[in-house]
């Protein structure tokens, strides 16, 4: 069987904890996949030309904003390793649309399986209802190619529901 996780920075842990309870297998290969959001840097430039003289970052600038995502991808790569040690095969890094990409490298790889989580966190609480999976997860559950395993985090402290 052929997982990919898709790690955003905050959820290594619960998609490890995820896998490897739902899972037991020897017989699967694990592929961790991050990708470095490339929209904002583009939606700056378009606001930036749109009111002043067109901006163009200077090359050392760039390029060490570059390297810091990078560095940062790397980083999240090895902690979703730590949770996934024994399974893990593969760690990819990509740079685009995350929606976009996580799609289509499900397609590329071939995933049986897809593990995402809702939306991260940065601190937030976790929330039930219309705004608690974000825009990659729900372009992700509509679009992938593959079965997806939508990882929540705990919310058992926002119950009972009022009726």
């Amino acid at each position: 069987m052929r997982i990919l996780c898709c790690l955003d920075g905050t959820n290594a842990e619960t998609i490890g904890n995820a896998v490897t309870a739902l899972l037991r297998n020897n017989e699967m290969t694990i592929n961790l996949l991050y990708v470095t959001d490339t929209g904002p840097h583009k939606e700056m430039e378009r606001k930036r030309a749109r009111f002043l003289r067109p901006y163009d970052l200077a090359s050392p600038r760039q390029n060490q904003i570059q390297q810091t995502e990078e560095q940062s991808a790397q980083d999240i790569l090895d902690e979703g390793e730590r949770y996934l040690a024994p399974y893990t095969s593969v760690k990819t890094s990509r740079a685009g649309r995350p929606e976009r990409e996580v799609v289509n490298y499900a397609a590329e790889w071939q995933a049986d399986l897809l593990v995402i989580c809702p939306r991260a966190l940065y601190g937030e609480s976790a929330t039930i209802g219309p705004k608690s999976v974000g825009h990659v997860a729900r372009f992700v559950l509509d679009h992938a190619p593959c079965p997806v395993l939508l990882v929540r985090p705990s919310t058992r402290n926002l119950f009972p529901i009022a009726r």
